[in-house]
């Protein structure tokens, strides 16, 4: 989200400009190294997610390695499979019960509903699941939204609640389906719904099939959905097989399982093609968990963050080589078609670092940026669509979008009051996040509006010495924005305040709190603190 001009030019005091401490950041872009994911986006933080158990991998991981075995393999222990599902709080409910699932259909014993009752999430899981499943949330593209439903479907009937779903959702997701343009969300559709007795087809997927193999050779193609593609199809060819061997060594899971699923499948077999592969390089640990990948990937919201840094800080043009190689290469015409919410990411991030030449999946994300809707009022339930058009709007600048704003009433960063009420004496995190997304999508009327009886530069202050620098960069930019006085010795002891929060290791790079590591969000708030 572009910064706006209150925050490009100086403050004001007494009628006369406001001097501005010098710039930091010279050593930003050769520092971005430290945040350099595995496959060459940044990463959101330069902290080690180590080995530990989480959800994901032991879901997809055990998947994996009953597929090597052909039959079941280790048991899970309840206790420790129900303490992973309470704590791998990354994902909502609703996720956290899929995952419980699958880890558990991959061996002959475990009770999900067990499980999700002994970590307390099971009555929220389903609410969540059917919820979702009745009303899908808008602001979800249509891929994302055929995959969630996919796995809520598969929960619930996991859970043995399929029955509370009317036939006329099943049938609408079964038309999605049909209409489906990716391989991966349409297969897992598939599979739910024929769990549940409902037939269908990824007509669309399968009739576009030969055209999509032969413009894209091995490089060209996503393994994850060549693999699914090949399930799909039911059909496994000699080149399609040498495009997947390498995969089974990917760093994510899911990709792994789906690959030594088609590697492994009966048209493997049929083709007489070798069905003999290497092991899993993932491990059940004893109490049946497995670990995360060591291997650490970027994403491309992080890459945001670290391209508003680096222009904060005016270092754009020293954008990091391998970080311009690898978006040109996902903006390509010859890379794996994208999903259009990251599609509009890659056009915002090319945008932003002024890169001309990112390819045509960055210029359709570019017109789809154009086409979002900001929803006409912020609620609870519509969070993630009215921030994601917001910033879109902000990055490409069409202005501001009449839309209606309340507050947080209290501190509660999760929850959006239904109705505005008393005014809090101090404006939450949560509350100085909204303002500042106005501020940087030009609606600086309302983000004054809101936070005009606040003072912002006290707020600030404290957040900083609360151990918040996220927060106090949103309260600078609010007050920016709406022509707050900000006094000098602000400025002046801004770089002192600010030196508790920059990395150890590598100075130029800030963590969201002092003494710790570096974080993508951190860096760019600091910049924009600093600008």
């Amino acid at each position: 989200m572009t910064v706006v001009a209150a925050a490009l030019g100086a403050s004001m005091l007494g009628g006369g400009p406001v001097e501005r401490p010098e710039r930091p950041g010279g050593a930003l872009a050769g520092q971005l190294d430290a945040l350099r994911g595995a496959n060459d986006l940044v990463r959101g933080t330069r902290a080690d997610v180590g080995r530990d158990p989480a959800l994901y991998p032991t879901a997809y991981g055990r998947l994996e390695a009953a597929l090597a075995t052909g039959r079941p393999i280790r048991g899970i222990r309840p206790g420790a499979l129900a303490d992973l599902a309470r704590t791998d709080v990354l994902d909502t409910p609703a996720w956290r019960a899929h995952y419980v699932c699958l880890a558990l259909g991959s061996s002959t014993t475990g009770d999900p509903v067990a499980v999700l009752e002994r970590a307390g999430i099971r009555e929220q899981a389903e609410k969540e699941a059917l919820g979702y499943l009745l009303v899908p949330d808008d602001g979800d593209d249509s891929l994302t939204s055929l995959a969630t439903r996919a796995a809520f479907l598969q929960t619930l009937t996991c859970l043995g609640h399929d029955d509370q779903v009317p036939r006329s959702i099943l049938d609408r997701l079964a038309s999605d389906t049909a209409r489906a343009g990716q391989p991966v969300p349409a297969l897992h559709a598939v599979e739910a719904l024929g769990q549940a007795g409902v037939r269908a087809r990824a007509t669309r997927v399968l009739r576009d099939a030969d055209a999509e193999l032969s413009r894209t050779g091995c490089r060209g193609s996503d393994p994850i959905q060549r693999a699914a593609l090949t399930l799909l199809r039911q059909r496994l060819t000699p080149s399609t097989r040498s495009c997947l061997l390498p995969a089974l060594n990917d760093p994510d899971t899911q990709t792994r399982w789906l690959v030594r699923r088609a590697l492994v499948s009966r048209s493997a077999t049929a083709h007489s093609l070798p069905v003999s592969l290497p092991a899993p390089v993932g491990r059940l640990r004893s109490d049946g968990l497995v670990g995360k990948s060591p291997v650490q990937l970027g994403t491309l919201t992080a890459t945001y963050n670290a391209a508003r840094a680096l222009t904060a800080s005016a270092q754009q043009t020293h954008t990091p080589d391998w970080l311009e190689r690898r978006l040109r290469r996902m903006g390509s015409a010859a890379g794996p078609d994208l999903d259009p919410s990251d599609r509009v990411l890659l056009a915002m991030i090319c945008h932003r670092l002024a890169l001309s030449d990112c390819g045509p999946q960055a210029e359709k994300g570019a017109e789809e940026a154009a086409g979002l809707e900001v929803p006409a009022r912020l609620t609870a339930e519509n969070q993630r669509a009215w921030y994601g058009a917001m910033a879109a709007r902000a990055e490409f600048g069409p202005g501001c979008r009449r839309t209606t704003v309340e507050l947080p009433e209290g501190q509660d960063a999760g929850q959006l009051p239904e109705s505005q009420g008393s005014r809090p004496a101090s404006l939450s995190s949560r509350s100085l996040r909204i303002a500042a997304v106005l501020a940087d999508s030009g609606c600086t009327a309302l983000a004054t509006r809101l936070t005009e009886e606040y003072d912002l530069v006290a707020r600030a202050r404290q957040a900083l010495r609360d151990g918040d620098l996220l927060t106090a960069s949103d309260a600078v930019q609010a007050a920016l924005a709406s022509d707050q006085v900000i006094p000098q010795d602000f400025w002046d002891g801004l770089p002192a305040l600010l030196e508790p929060y920059r990395d150890a290791k590598f100075p130029d790079l800030y963590a969201p709190s002092p003494g710790g590591v570096a974080s993508a969000d951190a860096t760019r708030a600091a910049y924009y603190l600093l600008a």
